[in-house]
């Protein structure tokens, strides 16, 4: 996918006069805080105007490409009317909120919880429905006192915890969740196993798991490998120019678990690797309720190669 034109010309008229070497030193600064986890011991490592910006540049449109496909994925099992209130943690600059309207949710109500007031700033010039909103500066890790809402969403921010932290920061967004919640996290092996046990605890709780699990059973994967998925972004001039990149995409890996407060169908089959397609035949590796198995699909049957065709990474199937 690619941000939309109206989106892409508010980034650009954000960093107008800004030179792209000084983002580009900005972006290898916000790497380092990445690698060395500067960002989980200090809330205030994006103390500049420029590294927000190159958060902007850099980071910004693969985020909001993840939670696209994970909203997509939310309509798909729940229904595109499902949810009216959002409910944000760790919003950095709107980017769950950007993302939801260019999914087209019904919203009349978002309210987005950031403890950098920089990014709120910043969040504030990117959107501009006129739908009510509410932009809190507060660190989400304490009790917010706040109203329940339709869907509350955590991305990239939970990860960020202690194991004791991150629970009880998951059981309070629970206790604000009407419908469903979702947490999204980097697609490595530390971040799948942070959320499998969030995934527990909310299944303790009496939670529903809608995506992308076929069925809320142990986790069938292997201690070596994890569950994670990929989203495609297409790059800007300025996004390649800071990055030094020379492809026109970036290919953004992630984690997520979905789930309700009601039952909802989950899906018959996942599929958790890029589909071997050769002459013939279709290989796919699946997780499906009996765990992680192999189907291998020929051209014997038409209706059901013809549908393996299109199968990608992280999409469901379905035996026709």
């Amino acid at each position: 996918m690619r941000l939309s034109n109206e989106l892409m010309l508010k980034i650009e008229s954000l960093i107008d006069g800004i030179s792209l070497s000084e983002l580009a030193l900005a972006r290898q600064a916000l790497t380092s805080f990445y690698k060395e986890e500067i960002y989980i011991k200090n809330f205030n490592y994006l103390k500049s105007d420029s590294l927000r910006y190159a958060y902007l540049i850099a980071r910004f449109p693969a985020t909001y490409a993840v939670i696209y496909r994970v909203l997509s994925e939310m309509q798909k099992r729940c229904g595109p009317e499902s949810v009216q209130t959002l409910l944000d943690i760790g919003a950095g600059p709107g980017t769950v909120l950007l993302a939801a309207l260019e999914a087209g949710l019904p919203l009349r109500c978002a309210t987005m919880v950031e403890r950098d007031s920089g990014f709120i700033k910043l969040g504030k010039s990117l959107v501009n429905e006129s739908f009510e909103q509410h932009w809190l500066c507060r660190d989400f890790t304490k009790e917010l006192k706040l109203s329940s809402h339709d869907l509350v969403i955590a991305s990239y921010s939970l990860g960020e915890l202690c194991d004791s932290d991150r629970i009880q920061a998951l059981e309070r967004l629970w206790r604000l969740t009407n419908k469903i919640l979702i947490i999204i996290e980097p697609g490595t092996k530390a971040g799948f196993e942070s959320l499998k046990k969030m995934r527990k605890s909310l299944l303790l709780n009496g939670g529903f798991l809608v995506a992308p699990c076929p069925h809320s059973e142990i986790c069938p994967m292997q201690k070596k490998d994890w569950c994670h998925f990929s989203a495609r972004i297409e790059r800007s001039s300025s996004h390649r120019k800071i990055k030094d990149a020379t492809l026109n995409y970036e290919d953004e890996k992630f984690s997520y678990v979905i789930f309700s407060k009601n039952k909802r169908e989950a899906c018959q089959n996942r599929v958790i690797r890029h589909p071997f397609k050769g002459a013939g035949f279709i290989n796919l590796q699946l997780c499906s309720k009996n765990g992680t198995e192999e189907k291998t699909i020929t051209k014997k049957n038409k209706s059901q190669f013809a549908y393996a065709r299109k199968i990608e990474w992280g999409d469901e199937f379905t035996l026709v």
